[in-house]
């Protein structure tokens, strides 16, 4: 299956010829995802706006996801599976940050 093809809500922008990024901000959110692809690994951040980036973030909204290891490869877990199950936790995340921000202006 094609990483392409699992992320879809959001817009992907290719800055280099080695790297792809994916950035998901729903409509009337300030938090969303980006995901950026390099040659094999993937960055995945829980992002306040477009434009945000983080220096050192913590591993709440911020990641690196690298290729499986022997034993997870052994156990049928691919760089996908990986990537996808880190995507769902920032998602998480930016779901969290949006919740407070209505909240606090509601």
């Amino acid at each position: 299956m094609d990483i392409y093809k699992l992320l879809t809500i959001g817009t992907w922008t290719r800055p280099t010829d080695k790297m792809a990024v994916y950035t998901e901000i729903r409509p009337g959110d300030v938090w969303g995802i980006r995901v950026t692809l390099y040659q094999d690994t993937a960055q995945v951040e829980a992002i306040d706006g477009p434009k945000c980036t983080w220096y050192r973030a913590p591993a709440e909204v911020s990641a690196l996801v690298v290729p499986p290891s022997f034993w997870e490869r052994m156990r049928g877990i691919s760089f996908q599976d990986k990537l996808m199950a880190e995507v769902a936790k920032k998602r998480n995340v930016a779901e969290a940050e949006n919740r407070k921000l209505k909240e606090g202006s509601g």
